[in-house]
């Protein structure tokens, strides 16, 4: 299995078998990756094309000898990916501080979703027209529990 994460504050490297949050960020820019070749292979193919992350692309990475990307773990994180493309210096901010508390991964990813919910309001509520918009989430399906 990988390593866990730990929280980081941007730009710090993690220590031990623990993982960073840049390195799960990045993971979902390699995902990005991972989707651009897979729309490329489809084209030439002359085959139904994919517009989001899907199983396909998860398959792919793993095919591609990626196996630390997996579908479970991109989809708990995608609302904390959410908050760095759409507002880094919350996200920033939200990081030190749990960092300095020393709480867990699963606390600042809880946390996460308040500063996102308050993006969502200043624009009407329309979470999907947010992802959308944006060009490194309109990947991404938005979480069920972020609709609600």
């Amino acid at each position: 299995r990988e390593q866990p994460f730990i929280v980081t504050e941007p730009g710090e490297v993690a220590r031990g078998k623990k993982n960073g949050l840049d390195y799960l960020f990045h993971l979902y820019e390699q995902c990005r990756e991972f989707l651009i070749q897979v729309q490329n292979i489809a084209k030439e193919r002359g085959e139904k094309c994919p517009t989001k992350v899907t199983n396909q692309v998860f398959r792919y990475a793993k095919k591609a000898g990626a196996n630390y990307i997996n579908k479970p773990k991109m989809r708990h994180y995608v609302h904390c990916y959410a908050l760095h493309c759409l507002d880094e210096e919350t996200s920033n901010v939200l990081r030190r501080a749990f960092k300095e508390r020393g709480e867990n991964v699963g606390a600042w990813r809880q946390a996460c979703y308040k500063p996102l919910v308050a993006v969502a309001a200043r624009q009407g509520w329309d979470i999907d027209a947010i992802f959308n918009a944006h060009p490194r989430l309109s990947i991404w399906f938005v979480p069920t529990n972020l609709r609600q």
